[in-house]
């Protein structure tokens, strides 16, 4: 009987230093968060092929939101900027007239047109394009109203102008310059082309007259070059037209089939004041 006691006594002591001692050990911690793809990871660390737990009871590690990470940030460049655009009165904001393909400079955004309308305009039809890009036949006047129509389209909103017509005596469109908006534009236009060719050439004092507005500084003349009227001769015409220019506006001619004496008195004209000569159809 002592020797049973003894054994229950010793097998009693054991499984309380048993429990005592699994009491006291370490509990488990759940495995270390993985650097998959995805968001946290229970598989094992450093492994790319996994980006949630696989274990049943392992529960993914929660971000705190508080603590994402700032996404980097990336430099935005801004469009780039013309220095020209504080400059209103920059000349090169808007390309200068053309008549004829041919480009006329204006120091100060002025220009006077001036049209000849002498009976001899009426001759000479050709084929010719008109204002709204049809192939049409025409006499003279009727090509050189087709360019200038073109011409007073393309002028820029910074522009001032005005039109003359002349046979022996001249027509103004209006007195002074005008801007070149839209309603004046019309208005130019819708008054040269109703022009028709009539009378002698008085080229002399039709120029003089878009030099009398000492505000303009261009002159674009159109004309087939055979004065008659108003002055005495080629030179009386010539020396009218430089005696008005006392503010050194250029002249631009654009001779309509001209030839011969009237020709070269139209280059005379231009060359008078600094300016060019065209042939033109």
């Amino acid at each position: 009987m002592k020797l049973v006691r003894s054994l229950i006594a010793t097998s009693t002591t054991l499984i309380v230093m048993s429990g005592m001692a699994l009491g006291q050990s370490t509990p488990m911690q759940p495995p270390a968060p993985g650097t998959g793809s995805g968001g946290s990871s229970g598989g094992s660390v450093g492994d790319p092929n996994l980006d949630l737990p696989d274990g049943p009871g392992i529960a993914p590690t929660e971000m705190d939101p508080n603590n994402w990470p700032t996404p980097p940030t990336v430099p935005v460049t801004p469009p780039p900027t013309n220095d020209d655009d504080d400059d209103g009165d920059d000349p090169r904001d808007t390309p200068p007239p053309t008549i004829y393909g041919e480009e006329i400079d204006s120091e100060n955004d002025t220009i006077f047109y001036v049209l000849d309308i002498s009976c001899s305009m009426g001759w000479d039809s050709q084929s010719y394009t008109t204002v709204d890009g049809n192939t049409s036949v025409g006499p003279r006047i009727d090509r050189a109203k087709a360019e200038l129509a073109r011409s007073i389209m393309g002028l820029g909103q910074n522009f001032m102008f005005n039109v003359i017509a002349f046979d022996c005596g001249t027509r103004q469109w209006q007195q002074d310059l005008q801007p070149a908006d839209d309603g004046n534009k019309a208005s130019a236009i819708g008054w040269e082309m109703a022009l028709q060719p009539v009378g002698a050439t008085g080229t002399g004092p039709a120029v003089a007259l878009s030099l009398g507005d000492k505000d303009n500084m261009a002159v674009v003349l159109l004309t087939d070059g055979a004065p008659n009227c108003g002055a005495s001769g080629f030179s009386g015409h010539r020396s009218m037209i430089v005696s008005a220019n006392t503010q050194g506006a250029t002249i631009n001619v654009f001779g309509i089939a001209a030839s011969g004496s009237y020709r070269a008195f139209c280059q005379g004209v231009a060359s008078d004041s600094g300016g060019s000569y065209f042939d033109v159809p």
